[in-house]
């Protein structure tokens, strides 16, 4: 009897973590940059995946997360653009570099931009990223970070 009890009360229990599970993982959208094209090399030029997931965030109706995995990826000159539908999240465990050659971004100004987005910044880290909302503002990451929008 008591064998029964224990059986049942394990088994209640883990219909009712993978309903949780279910619920939290539905409400939020997650984009992986890789998913969209995105090479981890250093050397391929990921621009354009980068764009497609912000603007597969943007449009969602869930908050979003913008994923980059671990590993180096190029990034030209890049303007992510608001307002967006819900928040978003930029999450970075991987590492984005510019190309060497500055003059490749030509007379934009900037290298990363954040337009119309509204930026929470948890600012603990030094590595210098790309301008939000105003050339004037720079936002600031650390590897691992996470970006709310």
């Amino acid at each position: 009897m008591a064998n029964k009890l224990v059986a049942i009360t394990l088994l209640s229990s883990i219909v009712l973590l993978s309903c949780i599970s279910v619920t939290i993982s539905s409400s939020l959208a997650f984009y992986n940059v890789v998913s969209f094209g995105a090479k981890p090399d250093g050397r391929t030029d990921s621009t354009q995946p980068f764009h497609l997931a912000w603007m597969a965030a943007c449009s969602s109706a869930r908050p979003a997360t913008v994923y980059v995995p671990r590993g180096t990826f190029l990034i030209r000159s890049v303007t992510f653009n608001g307002p967006c539908r819900n928040r978003i999240a930029f999450e970075i465990d991987g590492t984005l570099v510019a190309p060497w050659d500055y003059h490749v971004i030509g007379n934009t100004g900037y290298w990363i931009y954040f337009k119309q987005s509204m930026v929470e910044p948890l600012m603990q880290g030094v590595l210098a990223f790309g301008l939000v909302e105003k050339p004037q503002v720079l936002a600031l990451l650390e590897l691992g970070y996470v970006l709310h929008f």
